[in-house]
């Protein structure tokens, strides 16, 4: 007589899904208020003088009170290098008996002139030149004002899960084998 086991042991499955998480972040809203320069310009254009009266005055060119005083100026001269002269020539006229030959040396002296000759620039002068003007500017600085709004990140979570099963239950099957039966008689 025997007897036979037959055993099955248990089998677990486990089927899992895994957690999903997804994190959006949005950009922050930027608000940009720009505050331009200012810039001022104050100017006098420029002028440029030219003063010619003193080249114009060497050359002969001159106002008519100029002129006159100039002329003026000169006939005094000589005027009174004549009068030097004439009273020279009667000194040398009055002392004609320490003198032989006086009246001759007067008529030499006045046939026989030394004239100068120069040769000069004109003008002599340069004109007198200045400029007249100005540029002011003037700076006033912009600038930027900046204001940042920061949006909270978006966050969304699909749980995990596991599910455990039996995927064959555990069993036991005894028998007996054999062909034992009591007799009885």
């Amino acid at each position: 007589m025997s007897i036979v086991i037959h055993q099955t042991f248990g089998r677990i499955g486990i089927k899992t899904t895994p957690a999903q998480i997804s994190i959006e972040s949005p950009k922050a809203d930027l608000e940009i208020k720009q505050i331009p320069a200012k810039m001022k310009i104050d100017q006098k254009l420029p002028q440029v003088y030219i003063d010619q009266y003193q080249c114009f005055y060497e050359s002969g060119l001159k106002s008519i009170f100029d002129l006159v005083h100039d002329e003026a100026q000169m006939s005094k001269q000589i005027a009174l290098e004549a009068i030097g002269k004439i009273a020279e020539d009667g000194d040398t006229l009055a002392s004609i008996e320490n003198h032989q030959d006086a009246i001759v040396k007067l008529s030499e002296e006045v046939l026989i002139q030394d004239i100068d000759f120069n040769v000069g620039l004109m003008p002599e002068s340069r004109p007198k030149i200045w400029f007249d003007g100005y540029l002011r500017i003037n700076w006033q600085l912009g600038g930027a004002e900046v204001r940042a709004i920061p949006h909270k990140p978006q966050i969304s979570a699909i749980p995990g899960h596991i599910n455990i099963y039996m995927r064959e239950y555990p069993s036991i099957k005894i028998e007996y084998v054999g062909n034992n039966f009591d007799k009885t008689v």
